[in-house]
């Protein structure tokens, strides 16, 4: 017998909580999921382009001069 099913370690699984009942839960429909989605594309895309300009002006790249100093 494995230990899993010895019958302390099963009524140890049982305390340890019950699922949420049917009627508390928040159902979710397709649009919600839709916008949720439409939302992570729009942060995605702003990210790209706030990286864009970071790289077109320079980024981090500026503080790190070849001489060491911050001169370039």
């Amino acid at each position: 017998m494995t230990h899993i099913t010895e019958p302390r370690v099963i009524g140890n699984h049982a305390d340890m909580g019950r699922s949420i009942p049917e009627s508390s839960r928040t159902p979710v429909t397709v649009r919600d999921i839709l916008r949720a989605g439409i939302r992570r594309r729009a942060a995605r895309k702003d990210m790209a382009t706030a990286e864009s300009v970071w790289d077109s002006e320079g980024g981090a790249t500026e503080r790190k001069a070849p001489d060491g100093h911050g001169h370039s």
